[in-house]
């Protein structure tokens, strides 16, 4: 461990460098690990690994299961082992860098349940206006190529989230809502988040620096409000409580509601009811929308008073 840590000091680097590396680690190494990934995958589904990289309509219609394989491969990948990786190389102590070594009081989980499922009906409201989002005649070329890239997102969604009996719904659940939380929240608010912080010396900063950066990667720009909110949630309760279990399990029920309804509701059908009733019903997130400012206050109010208990 000491002759690691002298060979390449990552903790003792400046915050500037520590960014650039994990930057590097998250390319390389992930893309290295999701390449072994996809060559398990060849063996497994007896395809050419140019075949499985392409994930070519014809290919997707025939085996869903590839589709879903590369989906989880991508997250463990690119997100969880780089994660872990650049925890390792940052971390001073034992206590883990990535806040991941104590797990929430009852109270806290129950709350951060709660504002999860307050946040649905927010996101859908926040999620129809900006669908009517529309940007200059000079900025057209842009716009379709955003709407593409939304339309791309939810095909890929549909066929994705498609389940027969509770085990493909189970399967669902662990690709679409629990790989997903843990890695995104790892790398986003364990890893980006905490590195900015030390680069701006303002949580503040570093949070919604992280936000937009968590929305705008999803490539879809017409859904990029609600992201947004939910990437401020999630950052904010990471920075107030210091456990990133808090904002895991916050971004897993997040998943996980619309994938278990629509299991028994198609994609389409869940999206279109979601539009109606929000565009139908304009102060019905309202209440949800103060009962999650609540809920965050008491952790900022919980945060101050830990501060104040400190001094």
């Amino acid at each position: 461990m000491n002759e690691r840590t002298r060979l390449f000091d990552l903790a003792g680097q400046p915050p500037v460098i520590q960014l650039l590396i994990s930057f590097l680690i998250v390319i390389f190494a992930g893309t290295l690990v999701f390449y072994l990934f996809v060559i398990a995958g060849s063996l497994i589904f007896e395809k050419d690994i140019s075949e499985m990289l392409s994930l070519s309509p014809a290919l997707i219609l025939q085996n869903e299961s590839i589709l879903k394989y590369i989906q989880a491969s991508q997250q463990i990948a690119l997100f969880v082992i780089p994660s872990f990786l650049i925890a390792n190389l940052l971390k001073r102590s034992e206590k883990s860098f990535l806040k991941i070594d104590k797990l929430p009081g009852s109270i806290p989980l129950f709350l951060v349940i709660i504002l999860a499922l307050l946040m649905l009906p927010v996101t859908s409201y926040t999620g129809m206006l900006n669908s009517r989002m529309s940007l200059p005649g000079w900025l057209s070329g842009a716009e379709q190529w955003m709407r593409t890239k939304e339309n791309e997102a939810s095909d890929l969604t549909e066929l994705l989230i498609k389940s027969s009996g509770i085990g493909g719904l189970m399967i669902n659940v662990f690709i679409l809502a629990i790989i997903p939380a843990i890695a995104e929240e790892m790398v986003f608010r364990g890893v980006l988040q905490q590195i900015l912080c030390r680069i701006f010396r303002s949580g503040h900063i570093a949070i919604w620096i992280t936000a937009i950066f968590f929305s705008a990667i999803h490539f879809q720009f017409f859904g990029f409000l609600p992201r947004l909110l939910l990437g401020l949630s999630f950052g904010y309760l990471f920075f107030w409580t210091g456990n990133l279990w808090i904002t895991i399990i916050a971004h897993f029920v997040n998943n996980a509601i619309p994938v278990i309804i629509s299991h028994f509701i198609l994609w389409t059908n869940l999206n279109n009811k979601a539009s109606d009733i929000a565009e139908k019903q304009i102060l019905l997130p309202l209440v949800p929308a103060l009962l999650s400012i609540g809920i965050l206050y008491y952790f900022w109010h919980e945060h101050r008073n830990n501060i104040m208990g400190k001094v």
